[in-house]
């Protein structure tokens, strides 16, 4: 029998991502990214000259679109895994959070949205932080 989370792999596939499934324990159990596309198919790019080390050089990155993915019977999560969804969402750390579940065999996601529409706030670090290196 396959299980939901092998069925929302799958899926995720198919439409393009690339995806990591971590335990049952975990969340989300599922983490899927692709690169951000145009609407001819393209994959967008950044050209970057400046690395974080202050060396010039040609670089090109690539954005990525982040999905975190929770599987479950129904489409509910409890008030705590939804909290962390949406501290998710405000930390930028994904661009959707979805929950995956079944409804008469049919694969289906429900997504989790903030409540405001404010841009999220970031700010620029000027030194880099002790622990990174």
């Amino acid at each position: 029998m396959v299980s939901l989370k092998d069925d929302v792999m799958s899926h995720l596939k198919k439409q393009g991502f690339n995806c990591i499934s971590k335990s049952k324990n975990a969340f989300p159990e599922i983490v899927a990214w692709r690169p951000f596309v145009n609407s001819g198919g393209d994959t967008l790019a950044i050209n970057v000259q400046e690395t974080l080390s202050g060396k010039i050089e040609n670089k090109v990155v690539l954005p990525f679109y982040v999905s975190f993915i929770e599987c479950k019977k129904d489409k509910n999560l409890n008030k705590k895994a939804k909290d962390v969804a949406k501290l998710f969402l405000q930390e930028g750390r994904c661009n959707t959070f979805l929950v995956a579940y079944k409804e008469n065999k049919k694969l289906l996601f429900e997504e989790i949205k903030l409540n405001n529409k404010k841009p999220i706030k970031t700010k620029t670090i000027k030194t880099m932080p002790a622990y990174i290196g």
